[in-house]
């Protein structure tokens, strides 16, 4: 190969675009398969990297890395901000909604057609007496508190809602970590929205880290002394230590 024109090999194409990954040449050289020997593979990226015409191929490989890059920071950062501002009570709200005897003739209990008719067929099996109907059997779970009842004084009781997801937003869809059938219902769980908008704030420099640094109860760093030559005895290597660290 050292008799052939370096540019017109076919590994060439292969070479710069590995080297662009990491910028080192003897690994680049070695994956795309000039040799698997380190040294000689080393000697080949020397040979590459001095010619003029792949300096320019690797220079423009190198800015179309470059640009790509930042389109997928920008990417990234508008997934963030989505993330952030995603409205979490379009997905999954706390609604207050009526209890079995706001509706119910006179607050009976009130239940559903089915409902009773399940309860009347396990009474009958299991021996005992039907339950009472006196409420009704009109019972709708979304409807209203009734302002009235006695059993709830109005205030109904409280049902996590999950939305249909098919209705969400982008940004809202974005929100959702995951979501899993459970023996309760379906669970949905969400991103730290905070923790999205910390990333947020560190990346584009509002939010700088400062730590203060300070001995033993408080008092100034001593900048220890450490001997040259370290004893060999373990009780002195012990000592020596708590001394640095001001134990």
């Amino acid at each position: 190969m050292t008799n052939l024109d370096p540019i017109r090999s076919k590994r060439v194409p292969r070479f710069i675009e590995e080297y662009a990954k990491d910028r080192n040449g003897t690994r680049a050289a070695m994956r795309a398969g000039y040799t698997q020997h380190e040294n000689a593979a080393s000697v080949v990226a020397a040979r590459l990297l001095g010619d003029v015409r792949i300096q320019q191929l690797l220079a423009e490989q190198l800015e179309r890395v470059s640009k790509a890059a930042c389109y997928e920071a920008a990417d990234l950062l508008r997934d963030w901000i989505e993330v952030a501002t995603a409205d979490p009570t379009g997905i999954v709200t706390v609604r207050r909604v009526n209890c079995r005897h706001c509706w119910g003739f006179a607050n009976g209990y009130q239940w559903t057609a089915r409902e009773y008719a399940a309860a009347v067929d396990k009474a009958i099996t299991d021996g005992k007496p039907c339950p009472p109907c006196d409420g009704g059997f009109d019972f709708s779970k979304i409807r209203d508190p009734n302002p009235e009842c006695p059993e709830c004084e109005g205030e109904g009781v409280a049902e996590v809602f999950v939305a249909d997801l098919s209705t969400l937003t982008e940004s809202q869809r974005k929100l959702i970590a995951g979501v899993k059938q459970t023996k309760d219902g379906v669970e949905v769980k969400l991103k730290d929205q905070e923790a999205v908008r910390e990333k947020i704030a560190k990346h584009l420099g509002l939010l700088i880290e400062r730590r203060e640094l300070t001995g033993k109860d408080g008092k100034p760093l001593v900048a220890a002394v450490v001997p040259v030559d370290l004893p060999t005895d373990p009780q002195a290597l012990g000592a020596l230590y708590s001394q640095i660290v001001g134990g």
